[in-house]
């Protein structure tokens, strides 16, 4: 195993640190049967297959073809547009945004090394109308991502886009990554000659990241998708670990649980102290909500993610985090050393407000602020967790993914519901099929039809 360049601090949700309502080993040692079931629950899931997430770094024929190919759309065309919602978009958006340069769209061609990746996401039409206005179709080519192959929002977008192209234009520009054998976007890809990438059956959306999904753009833009691979290895080894205090992820995952279910700690909200993460967040806030949200039985379950990012924040969510109800852990992320680098020149020296920040460096500024808030919010009585980053690379970003997709994993059973499912999602989606009069849909759309009516009364 590589040296890791991820550390967890705990230390400020201690009670040692926080007073009452902190943590102590006590408190963890106690879930050594919980965990010890969790544990086995997950091993046991990726011993059968059914649970492949963790492995992905080891698939390296699957990784090669899919970088093979992103090399060769990035290398051919300036623009890559990913037509896809949810997992098959925020996952390659977080990688892209954290690794490359904050402006890569604005360097020059022979400085960005590879293809510009865009990420339209939602069905508005605004943004997608905006999007191709401003984008020489000619030299941009689509990766069309939907593990299900019916998604209705990348269909939106694939329809249009595939009316502006002829059928020539279309095989060389359209990649479909969808699943190997079943859905109607595989079915489309092969009768139409379309290039085409897998997506493994036994990895959910949310969980893909590391499979086409994700290293395809990331290829196509450059990013060095081996070091990626190779930090989300390193995690996926540590968090082998059977002993709590040895596994980053299952530590994670328990204190978090630990703080919602024993003190009523429901919302969980990731503040890294890195612009370049802050895309991570919305990935972050799928991953951890969709996945443990969840109705057992007559009980509704699961924590609330919330995103935010430093130091930003500290000028609008830190108010309700320091002295709002008592029901939130923070946890936050910091790279040590940045990709880049400034001093604050010295000047006003007759404005003591202003004269002290001289000579030092934007990064001390930022991670002191950084340290400065967890100090405060553990002084006022409220935990928090730190993930600390030596930088912010390719090989600490697979570390950072992995780490907390175990912990979602691992999650699972802790709250005693399945993290890879989505129920109430799917219900949204019947309706949405029903109204818009897609077969075998007529149901959904006849339990629509049978609610009560809208009243006037009720409207202002």
């Amino acid at each position: 195993m590589t040296n890791p360049t991820l550390q967890l601090d705990f230390n400020l949700s201690t009670a040692e640190q926080i007073g009452g309502g902190g943590l102590q080993r006590a408190d963890l040692e106690a879930l050594a049967p919980v965990v010890a079931q969790a544990h086995q629950a997950l091993t046991q899931g990726r011993r059968e297959g059914r649970i492949a997430f963790m492995d992905l770094p080891g698939q390296t024929a699957a990784i090669d073809e899919a970088v093979a190919l992103g090399r060769e759309l990035g290398a051919q065309f300036e623009n890559l547009v990913v037509l896809g919602i949810g997992g098959s978009s925020l996952g390659p958006k977080a990688l892209y945004k954290a690794l490359k340069h904050p402006f890569v769209s604005l360097l020059p061609a022979s400085q960005r090394g590879g293809a510009r990746l865009f990420f339209p996401d939602n069905s508005d039409p605004s943004t997608f109308a905006g999007l191709l206005e401003v984008l020489d179709l000619k030299r941009t080519a689509f990766a069309a991502i939907t593990k299900s192959g019916g998604t209705a929002e990348t269909w939106a977008q694939l329809l249009h886009v595939s009316s502006q192209l002829d059928a020539t234009a279309r095989q060389k520009q359209i990649v479909a990554v969808t699943d190997p054998k079943v859905g109607a976007l595989r079915a489309v890809a092969t009768k139409e000659g379309w290039r085409t990438l897998p997506v493994p059956p036994a990895v959910g959306g949310r969980f893909s990241v590391l499979t086409p999904v994700g290293l395809l753009p990331a290829a196509a833009a450059g990013i060095d998708v081996a070091a990626l691979l190779k930090g989300a290895a390193n995690m996926a080894k540590r968090c082998e670990a059977t002993t709590l205090f040895e596994n980053p992820a299952y530590m994670l995952a328990s204190v978090l649980h630990w703080f919602h279910t024993q003190h009523a700690r429901p919302i969980h909200v990731l503040m890294p102290y890195v612009d370049a993460l802050r895309e991570t967040g919305d990935w972050f806030v799928q991953l951890w909500g969709e996945s443990l949200g969840k109705k057992k039985g007559r009980e509704h379950v699961g924590p609330t993610p919330v995103r935010a990012v430093g130091a930003t924040d500290q000028h609008s969510l830190l108010q309700l985090l320091m002295e709002g109800p008592q029901d939130k852990v923070v946890v936050f992320v910091t790279a040590e050393t940045p990709r880049e680098e400034l001093t604050i020149p010295h000047g006003f020296s007759d404005q003591p407000d202003v004269a002290y920040l001289g000579g030092h460096r934007f990064s001390k500024l930022l991670n002191t602020e950084q340290y400065a808030t967890s100090v405060a919010l553990a002084a006022n009585g409220r935990p928090s967790i730190t993930i600390r980053l030596q930088k912010l690379d390719a090989f600490a970003m697979g570390e950072l993914m992995m780490l907390w997709e175990v912990a979602t994993a691992f999650s699972g059973p802790l709250y005693g519901i399945n993290p890879y499912d989505q129920p109430g999602v799917e219900a949204g989606k019947r309706y949405t099929c029903g109204l818009l009069g897609r077969p075998g849909y007529e149901g959904a759309k006849a339990e629509l039809e049978a609610r009560p009516a809208l009243k006037r009364d009720w409207l202002l």
